[in-house]
């Protein structure tokens, strides 16, 4: 009895897993931090030393776990001897937009009803990689802050500010009296987005991955673009445009 005492483990909030994911929440805490668990046997250097003296800095209790334990805890996940017992990642506050400046090439990402967790954490992470001031997600109808975002976002879901809206028509019409400019990405337009110039703050819209953009949230763009491709192909997956449209908005911010 003793022994398994010893080895169980509490069910309190989630399990955050992956040596990326765990480190960013550690680094920022934005949420609630229980127990580390790292595989035993294990070396102290690099990453897990850091891993190691952010628990302790933060007296976050640490725990080393055989590799059949984390089997257990973390069934089919890539969890490279790594988890944090946590509480739930919280959506940001929509006063953690940034404030615009004169001459601000400010750029926000919308996302309208995306349901994937995949999708959204490949979104999140390539938004971080291009300095994304801040993602925007419907209520209704899209995933959660999930350890499976989390993760497949490499950790950006976890410090990156990630806005839930109950009415996103609303949002942008806001944002477009601040001085945005709303754009959207629907494959069946005829303008390219090569021909956008990139000139004043910025929202980019994207739409669920089956639906697209909705009509009362394609009624607020301003501009509607496609990405060209070979016509044999239907569609990109919505995070692979993203990152396509991310990059040419980084590439256009770098040359002006």
């Amino acid at each position: 009895m003793a022994r398994k005492r010893a080895t169980k483990i509490s069910t309190q909030g989630e399990l955050l897993y992956g040596i990326q994911p765990v480190l960013a929440a550690l680094r920022h805490r934005k949420r609630q931090l229980y127990e580390l668990f790292i595989k035993k046997n294990t070396d102290h250097s690099g990453r897990l030393n850091e891993l190691r003296m952010l628990a302790e800095k933060f007296r976050i209790p640490v725990r080393e776990m055989p590799v059949n334990k984390f089997s257990e805890i973390c069934p089919d996940a890539v969890h490279q001897g790594v988890a944090l017992r946590c509480g739930m990642l919280r959506f940001s506050s929509i006063s953690e937009i940034p404030q615009l400046a004169e001459d601000s090439l400010s750029l926000i990402v919308a996302l309208d009803q995306i349901e994937d967790p995949h999708n959204l954490g490949a979104i999140l992470r390539t938004c971080g990689f291009f300095n994304v001031n801040a993602v925007v997600v419907s209520k209704d109808h899209s995933c959660g802050l999930t350890p499976v975002v989390s993760k497949t976002s490499a950790g950006v879901a976890e410090w990156l500010p990630v806005i839930s809206v109950i009415n996103l028509t609303r949002f942008l019409q806001q944002q477009k009296s601040k001085g945005y400019w709303v754009v959207g990405l629907a494959e069946e337009s005829s303008e390219n987005i090569n021909e956008l110039v990139w000139d004043r703050p910025l929202i980019l819209v994207m739409g669920n991955e089956g639906r697209g953009i909705r009509p009362l949230i394609r009624r607020q763009c301003d501009w509607i673009f496609s990405i060209s491709g070979n016509p044999e192909v239907s569609s990109l997956n919505v995070s692979n445009a993203a990152s396509i449209a991310l990059y040419h908005f980084n590439t256009l911010s770098n040359s002006s």
